[in-house]
């Protein structure tokens, strides 16, 4: 089998830190028109609503997914904030589903390495001031 594209690679590593991230962003995809609360989000991915929505203000924050407060619901659809970021999201996604064992290992190699985990750390923090 055949390496994924160095870019998609780069926007993977770059953008992408948890299995459910991608979880929300294929779900997203795959009903462009819908939207959805992060309560209906975590069934789907099976996960608790506000690790959910956490997930959905990190994806929003990287131009990802449009997302919105609409009183206590924090709602999100398809559709990053531009046109290079969504045909990598477009990109992305067609990989995951043509091989997502491949894309699951690459989001779990990620997660394990603990420089990364540190680094990211102060990016976050960094951001958040």
């Amino acid at each position: 089998m055949e390496p994924l594209p160095d870019d998609i690679r780069r926007f993977l590593d770059g953008n992408i830190e948890t299995i459910d991230q991608l979880e929300v962003l294929r779900i997203l995809g795959e009903k462009p028109d819908r939207e959805w609360t992060a309560a209906e989000l975590a069934a789907e991915v099976q996960a608790k609503p506000q690790v959910v929505a956490t997930h959905v203000v990190a994806l929003q924050g990287r131009g990802l997914l449009t997302a919105q407060q609409r009183g206590a619901d924090l709602v999100a659809r398809h559709g990053a904030r531009t046109p290079e970021l969504q045909t990598l999201v477009g990109r992305l996604l067609q990989l995951y589903r043509e091989r997502p064992v491949t894309m699951i290992k690459m989001v779990y190699e990620r997660a394990k390495d603990p420089l990364r985990t540190f680094a990211d750390a102060f990016r976050l923090r960094k951001e958040e001031e």
